[in-house]
């Protein structure tokens, strides 16, 4: 089996037995029967959510343990220590279920003070400042080595030779071979991050198709509309499964139950979104092309980032149309967009911003599970 259909098995034991879970739970409503139901403020309520990030840790952990260190190391994707990948791990878990249970409480006492509407509002802004503080910790990352100018430089220059405008862009460190890097932050602030690995793999030219790419991204307002759509998503299906029988975001066992009907909403989301996230791609690629880019080189630079990540360069279209919101290589040339709507990452976007809805499919899916590094950042294009 190779390192790609293993880790889209591992994806679809995480995520789908997370939804099997969720969909149980809500059938036989033992988060209404076994959890609090007090509409007051407490540590009780506090403790119990942790806990219950903690299980869905504990249930993944097998699962993050064969995505994270198994199997990077017996397909020479990763070559660091158990002990290493461990702690990090460790640490990333910890972090996680405080920031969910966090999250969690604050739409409990919004809930409990201001009633759903109150709630409501708080969903939103828990996601912005997520996206905030993850955007601070990547640019914490910044590297500043003159080596790295040179590098860069040469790049951006092709850029505006093809009459791109280029976004400012930092190169950051990682340890994760599969971190691509993306973009952080909107407008006149928005960054493109380049992974420092590519300094290394990419030529000139691919590096400047890199940024080119992101750029256009950018430029055309796909990215934005990903941005807003994930946000819409996300906040229409939380709010949504807070109308389920015996749910609600008052109490522990309402919002746990509210968290079983998002699970579910996340799962059609991973089916549905893709699509629109693979149409930005390939509108990008057809932009690319008009504005004197290569053909051969868009592909070139695809494959080149392919074989640092799964290194699948071709895939069967059913399996790419389900599980994969990236165009294979082959697609590439071949492929036009599946109809007007496309928003740049959506699907990987609505993943991450779902933290604030206590989402529990964002580090369960083929390309992120038991990396860390990626759970914040999924792979782009």
């Amino acid at each position: 089996m190779s390192y790609a259909r293993a880790r889209l098995w591992l994806g679809i034991c995480g995520a789908g037995s997370l939804v099997v879970l969720a969909t149980i739970m809500l059938a036989t409503g033992i988060p209404s029967q076994r959890l609090s139901q007090l509409q007051t403020p407490s540590g009780s309520a506090m403790g119990q959510l942790f806990l219950l990030t903690l299980l869905v840790g504990m249930w993944l952990a097998p699962l993050d343990f064969l995505g994270g260190f198994y199997l990077p190391r017996k397909f020479h994707k990763s070559f660091f220590s158990f002990r290493f990948w461990f702690k990090r791990y460790l640490l990333a878990i910890l972090g996680q279920a405080f920031l969910f249970s966090g999250s969690a409480w604050l739409i409990l006492l919004a809930g409990q003070t201001y009633g759903w509407f109150g709630a409501a509002a708080v969903v939103p802004v828990l996601g912005w400042c997520f996206f905030a503080l993850r955007n601070r910790l990547i640019s914490a990352k910044r590297l500043n080595a003159s080596g790295l100018v040179s590098r860069l430089g040469p790049a951006m220059d092709l850029v505006r030779r093809w009459n791109i405008v280029p976004v400012p862009t930092i190169v950051v460190s990682h340890r994760d071979l599969g971190f691509t890097g993306g973009i952080i932050g909107v407008g006149k602030s928005a960054r493109i991050v380049i992974p420092r690995a590519w300094l290394k793999t990419l030529s000139r030219e691919e590096l400047a198709t890199a940024i080119s790419r992101r750029s256009v991204a950018v430029n055309s307002g796909s990215y934005l509309r990903g941005i807003l759509l994930a946000f819409g998503w996300n906040l229409a299906g939380f709010l949504m499964a807070s109308w389920l029988p015996n749910a609600g975001l008052e109490t522990v066992g309402q919002l746990a139950t509210t968290v079983c009907g998002f699970t579910i909403w996340s799962f059609l989301g991973l089916l549905t979104l893709p699509t629109l996230s693979r149409n930005a791609s390939l509108e990008i690629d057809d932009q690319l092309r008009g504005s004197g880019v290569p053909a051969n080189l868009i592909w070139d630079t695809a494959y080149s980032q392919d074989q640092l990540q799964d290194g699948e360069p071709h895939r069967s279209k059913w399996i790419e149309r389900v599980f994969h919101p990236i165009p294979s290589v082959s697609q590439r040339n071949r492929s036009r967009p599946r109809g007007r709507l496309a928003a740049w990452n959506v699907a990987h976007t609505t993943l991450f911003l779902s933290w604030s809805c206590f989402g529990v499919l964002s580090r369960a899916v083929h390309c992120n599970i038991g990396r860390p590094e990626l759970w914040t950042m999924l792979p782009t294009d």
